[in-house]
């Protein structure tokens, strides 16, 4: 075993396991080992919570990298032969998981912390179970919410439901905690060869229900992003050209500017 290897389940397999719902780690990869490999292990540096399952779905990079995968102390190791897309990379990872919760974490993301972000996810949960999902990322500021405050003194953003707009990000692909529960009730992703038609799928979904609604603890923003390069797909025509245009000197600005207008107008 290599040091790097030694490093990861260094980090993982020591850790005191005491009474406590299993949470499942499952994180998405394609194509980013090195990538990878800085997310699992900031993740476990931070993390404090011990009962924890490790799942890896990989969405059919080539097998030299995933051979450079499997060094990483993952439990389960779901490798497909084939790219078939976010959607059904994810529900494959979804499926494999045991725990009663699941930390959904793509590839390229670096976990700053601080500790304790788990057990905190779990206890809002319990405590009101129509809390399906806690973010991890600090929410758009124009998402409406009622502050709450947990037993355990957790200042706690729980977002309206539905939400004001249709159009409002209040399920996200960003790292985040949900329960099985939500899990069940909200179904398989899109299949689609098109992350962004999958996510807005997610999104219509979640916004159309009332069962289950979104949190965010305060101060708990938790992840950096370290790379949208090598994405799960080639993302179509029209966002390519968009996100070129993105580019340009000046302009990236003003497409923000417009974006937050259309927003509230669409409201």
């Amino acid at each position: 075993m290599d040091g790097d290897s030694r490093l990861g389940r260094e980090l993982y397999l020591p850790r005191r396991v005491t009474p406590g719902p299993l949470v499942s780690v499952v994180v998405l990869g394609y194509r980013r080992p090195a990538h990878l490999r800085r997310t699992l292990e900031s993740f476990l540096r931070v993390n404090s919570y011990p009962n924890l399952e490790l799942v890896l779905a990989d969405d059919g990079s080539p097998p030299a990298l995933q051979d450079e995968m499997r060094r990483l102390p993952f439990g389960t190791f779901l490798l497909s032969a084939d790219n078939r897309g976010l959607g059904a990379n994810t529900n494959a990872g979804l499926r494999a998981a045991t725990g009663d919760f699941i930390l959904q974490l793509q590839d390229d993301w670096l976990c700053d912390g601080p500790s304790g972000f788990v057990e905190a996810a779990i206890d809002v949960m319990t405590e009101r179970p129509e809390i399906g999902l806690v973010r991890l990322r600090q929410p758009q500021p124009e998402l409406r919410y009622t502050r709450w405050t947990s037993r355990g003194g957790l200042s706690v953003r729980v977002f309206d439901s539905p939400p004001a707009s249709r159009r409002d990000f209040v399920y996200t692909d960003t790292p985040h905690i949900k329960s099985r529960a939500f899990v069940q009730f909200i179904g398989d992703y899109l299949e689609s060869r098109y992350m962004q038609k999958t996510e807005l799928d997610m999104r219509d979904r979640f916004n159309a229900q009332t069962r289950f609604r979104a949190a965010f603890i305060e101060g708990h923003h938790l992840f950096e992003h370290i790379g949208a390069d090598l994405s799960f797909n080639e993302p179509p025509p029209l966002a390519r050209l968009s996100a070129a245009f993105e580019r340009l000197p000046g302009l990236r600005a003003v497409v923000r500017l417009y974006r937050r207008v259309k927003r509230k107008l669409d409201r």
